[in-house]
């Protein structure tokens, strides 16, 4: 509580320091100050400008500044708005202040939306799996760093001012919610942190996120099992669009099963992906080595162990002994009658039940799996015997049923480890679990969650059943699910949900429909849809139009090409010596616009830095025509894509063809023909200067020629199809199917082949 009044006091502080400062320059300055000069003399500066509207706000109390540059920049707007001295008001004194102000975390009334300071957020409350508890009480063994932490610690720090979102995709305790936690803490550890409890408290975090950042409180909102929350009538578009003007960062963990069935929703395709692997790297299990030399943890040295069968995460949460205990219960003198139990639940949960499920219902339902047709001869234990031996906890870590809200839902690593021995399938599921699913999940969310578990298993009559009330009653969301559930069993009834949606106002479906036609090779029609969606403001569709092509307008006059010898034909002028390819003149403009993006790109880093470009507000003239899966690309990562530029340019300048030697070269090298190929048309006095000295040939300005002879394929350019979003996900079926690689945006610079890869020492232009 102290902390807290102190932390309030702070901010009474920092608004009380903004009324006294405003007071003082009114006293001593010539002109006296007023908030619109103040807010005019803060304009076309280098640091953030500042409205009047947010200095009243401060002055009251409603609202700190969003960063210390803000403020600061108000005070030397004040200072030159009065012709005050510059420095007149202490930064340092002023910084210290307003980082108390800063700390102080956001407050709310609903009990069941939890706040609190990311520092003081516990593991075991976020749902990290606890492991073997030791005699001194520690359920939480230290934390062995991940291969992924890098990547995602940065994506953490950047999206800490911006907001953004982070997906940790894997299998059930692979480790995701616990990597998920120790970036949040080490990264972000002044934040709030907004944790609801139930999908029915998301309206009040989002709420809670939105006032935050309009105090200037960063916020972190807290999604384990996001799938929970992507249902019709669970986060909406506009919702994710407040979370976004708010700059929350929403960090979120999803099962791998889950993702890879998981329709189209716009919080996924805005988020960072991060894959946590079940099985831990050699590099990973080294540091565990080397952490064990230190800390003989047992618990972790047995993991280690283990690692060749087992990630060491799960082993942690002892979910393979847990597997092996349930499949071997259903003998006599075992627990049968228990393993029916579990089991039970089990189904219950792959059929879309994902809450708990009252002890009753297991109850009524497990005499089906029991095994043979004569229960009663393998003489299974009294129920009371059951329910005790599937809910009691092993090593105090965790029980194959778990209590939870008046119920019971079985440890999640069973379900992964049980559709990795079955896979999904019509069979799998029994249909009096399907009907139960179906009577017992009336809410919008449970509905949702049913429908996709059932087209998980080839099921589209239960997903329709599921669907068809939301339906009914015309929800947009339902309809689009439906049309995506159906895209890959009956193209027609796809074709009449997404019209449906579209005819309700989706912009998704739009492009949605275009992508459903060009499957079906209906490509001209498909370009119609993608056309509405783009005009509709669909980010994906409007990438679309930014793919760099060929510009096939004619040279003008001045630079129009020779002809062709009367005596030459095709092949005639071909000399083995000598590769057939791009002229010199054609070369040499083609280094100037290589040059050029180079220049343009570094410009664009200094101005936008490691923020999220787009189409319109924070357009950038290189990043933002690059495909929609780099827009959140950090600035080290742009840096790299300048530096493609100038290779190629410096291959041309050396009297070398511009051959890409990884994929990020290969956009780069795109990028630079559609500019050349332009720059033919529209500059032609640049041009004509530019290759003064150099003789024409026919074959100037043959932009196709370039195309087909500098490029082993195209294929980072499917990154701009809408028809073709997450084939650069090495498995995805489109993917695997088309034989691509590196086309994931940390990819880009790998090289393609070690023996001409460029040197690494190379350094950068700046």
């Amino acid at each position: 509580m102290a902390e807290s009044a102190s932390r309030a006091d702070a901010r009474s502080q920092l608004a009380e320091a903004i009324q006294t400062a405003m007071a003082e320059a009114k006293e001593q300055g010539r002109p006296k100050p007023t908030l619109q000069s103040v807010a005019r003399a803060s304009e076309g500066r280098r640091q953030p400008s500042v409205s009047k509207t947010a200095i009243s706000a401060w002055m009251k109390g409603d609202r700190i500044p969003s960063e210390w540059a803000v403020l600061a920049s108000f005070l030397t707007a004040l200072e030159r708005a009065a012709s005050l001295p510059r420095g007149k008001f202490d930064r340092t004194q002023w910084e210290r202040l307003y980082i108390r102000a800063k700390g102080e975390p956001t407050v709310i009334q609903n009990s069941r939306v939890a706040t609190f300071p990311v520092r003081d957020a516990d593991p075991l409350e976020l749902k990290v799996h606890r492991a073997r508890t030791l005699s001194d009480g520690d359920s939480m063994p230290a934390y062995i760093p991940r291969d992924v932490d890098p990547a995602l610690r940065r994506a953490l720090a950047r999206m800490g001012d911006d907001g953004g979102v982070a997906l940790l995709v894997g299998e059930s305790t692979a480790g995701k919610t616990r990597c998920a936690y120790e970036a949040m803490i080490a990264v972000l550890p002044d934040h709030a942190l907004i944790v609801p409890q139930h999908l029915t408290d998301l309206p009040d975090a989002v709420t809670e996120c939105v006032r935050a950042g309009q105090a200037g409180t960063p916020t972190v909102l807290w999604l384990n099992d996001m799938e929970q929350y992507l249902g019709p009538h669970s986060l909406t578009l506009n919702d994710i669009r407040a979370l976004r003007r708010a700059r929350t960062v929403v960090l979120g963990t999803m099962r791998a099963r889950v993702r890879t069935r998981l329709p189209s929703h716009e919080l996924v395709r805005l988020a960072e992906e991060f894959d946590v692997k079940r099985l831990w790297s050699a590099a990973e299990l080294d540091r565990a080595r080397e952490h064990l030399r230190s800390d003989r943890d047992e618990r972790l040295r047995l993991a280690v162990e283990q690692s060749e069968d087992f990630g060491v995460a799960e082993t942690l949460a002892t979910g393979p002994q847990l597997w092996l205990e349930l499949n071997n219960a259903s003998v006599v003198n075992g627990n049968p009658r228990g393993a029916a139990l579990v089991w039970t639940a089990i189904d219950l949960a792959l059929a879309g039940l994902i809450e708990p499920q009252p002890a009753r219902l297991l109850q009524e339902l497990h005499e089906r799996y029991l095994p043979g047709r004569n229960k009663q001869l393998i003489a299974p234990e009294p129920l009371e015997a059951a329910l005790a031996w599937a809910t009691t906890p092993r090593d105090a870590v965790t029980r194959l049923l778990i209590p939870e809200g008046g119920g019971l839902r079985p440890f999640d690593y069973l379900l992964d480890a049980h559709l990795r021995d079955r896979r999904p399938s019509p069979d799998l599921i029994p249909q009096m679990i399907w009907e139960v699913a179906l009577k017992r999940g009336t809410a919008t969310n449970q509905r949702f969650n049913i429908a996709l578990a059932a087209h998980a298993n080839d099921r589209m009559d239960v997903s329709r059943r599921a669907l068809q009330p939301l339906a009914d009653a015309g929800d947009v969301g339902t309809l689009r699910v439906l049309g995506l559930l159906y895209e890959r069993s009956d193209t027609e009834e796809a074709t009449l949900w997404l019209q449906r949606a579209v005819d309700a106002g989706d912009v998704l479906s739009l492009r949605l429909m275009g992508n459903l036609l060009f499957r079906n090779r209906g490509r001209e029609a498909a370009k119609t849809w993608y056309r509405r969606a783009a005009k509709a403001g669909d980010e994906v569709s409007q990438s679309y139009y930014n793919i760099p092509g060929v510009d096939r307008r004619p040279a003008p006059d001045e630079l129009a090409p020779p002809p062709k010898p009367a005596n030459e034909t095709d092949g005639d002028d071909w000399d083995e010596d000598e590769d057939w390819g791009p002229t010199p003149r054609t070369l040499r403009v083609l280094e100037a616009a290589l040059t050029t993006a180079a220049d343009m790109a570094y410009f664009d880093i200094d101005e936008i830095g490691d923020g999220t470009v787009d189409l319109d507000s924070k357009y950038s003239f290189i990043f933002s025509n690059l495909p929609v899966i780099t827009w959140r690309q950090e600035s080290q990562w742009r840096r790299q894509l300048a530096r493609c530029f100038d290779d190629l340019a410096s291959d041309i300048r050396e009297g070398k063809w511009p051959l890409p030697t990884c994929t990020g070269e290969e956009m780069a090298l795109h990028i630079a023909i559609d500019h050349a190929s332009s720059m033919v048309v529209d500059e032609p006095e640049f041009v004509a200067d530019l290759v003064r000295e150099l003789p024409p040939h026919h074959d100037d300005w043959d932009w196709e020629l370039c195309v087909s002879s500098l490029f082993e394929d195209i294929d980072v350019l499917f990154l701009y199809e809408p028809w073709s979003q997450g084939i650069e996900d090495p498995d995805s079926f489109l993917n695997q199917q088309m034989g691509i690689a590196n086309l994931e945006a940390p990819d880009w610079f790998e090289p393609f082949r070690r023996d001409n890869a460029r040197a690494e020492d190379r350094g950068f232009r700046r």
